[in-house]
């Protein structure tokens, strides 16, 4: 897992470019998170996939490694 501090523009556009590479990406309990199929919260290793969370200078965001690849960019991965 990573931890990043982000700017609410590059939280809004890698959740934009979450949204164009399949994931479902809703704003559940004030948190932007990934849903699977099922309409739960997608976890593996038992933690959620990403989590975004709004503060008063940008976005505390928490994905998997395997979801955003540094080297493109933190653009995510296909799901």
């Amino acid at each position: 897992m990573t931890t990043k501090m982000w700017t609410k523009p590059e939280t809004q556009r890698t959740i934009k470019q979450l949204r164009a590479a399949g994931y479902d990406v809703a704003k559940i309990g004030g948190l932007y998170q990934i849903r699977d199929d099922d309409g739960e919260i997608w976890t593996r290793d038992g933690r959620s996939l990403f989590i975004a969370m709004p503060g008063h200078s940008g976005y505390l965001v928490r994905y998997h490694d395997d979801l955003l690849t540094p080297e493109s960019g933190d653009a995510p991965v296909s799901s």
